[in-house]
């Protein structure tokens, strides 16, 4: 026989009850959580244009096949303020007075600085950076008219020089 000590409590009071629908309740609240952060969020890394750039990269490796004719390599110093640059070039062949360094983050493109160097010297071309805050660069130096390029990467924490360099091509059959 079932002794009953007072009123019962209705089933909301339960402490199982409690137990019971939190577990859905937080997936639904972690599930609102996500699909506000994938609609506010941008994914800067897909590009739209994806087809259009992979067309492109046969005419960005006549580029480099044109650096590697010109024996060209350049070293980078960068300040560790990250303000200045100094870069140090060999090459078969007069370069021009100005010549682009591009820095690309790797994940943010809002966070790419393009900087103009003037020659200070021969071969040798200084300019200004905008101090930015990341552990990893790429880099590619090439001049006005987009004739060549080389590149390179740049790892703030181990060095404030790059050197940069044609890679070697190699031959891919059809």
């Amino acid at each position: 026989m079932q002794k009953t000590t007072g009123a019962m409590r209705p089933w909301y009071k339960e402490p199982w009850a409690l137990g019971l629908f939190s577990g859905p309740a937080i997936v639904v609240v972690a599930g609102a959580i996500t699909l506000w952060l994938a609609v506010v969020s941008d994914d800067g890394m897909v590009s739209d244009d994806y087809y259009k750039q992979g067309k492109e990269i046969n005419m960005e490796l006549r580029r480099d096949e044109a650096a590697a004719k010109l024996a060209l390599t350049a070293q980078v110093l960068i300040s560790p303020d990250m303000r200045a640059v100094r870069i140090h070039t060999t090459s078969q062949a007069t370069l021009p007075d100005t010549l682009q360094l591009r820095l690309f983050h790797p994940a943010r493109e809002e966070q790419d600085q393009l900087v103009m160097l003037k020659a200070t010297a021969p071969g040798q071309y200084q300019g200004t950076l905008k101090p930015a805050n990341a552990n990893h660069w790429y880099l590619r130096l090439e001049d006005t008219a987009n004739q060549w390029r080389i590149q390179g990467e740049w790892r703030p924490l181990e060095s404030y020089s790059v050197l940069l360099g044609t890679p070697k091509l190699e031959a891919v059959e059809p």
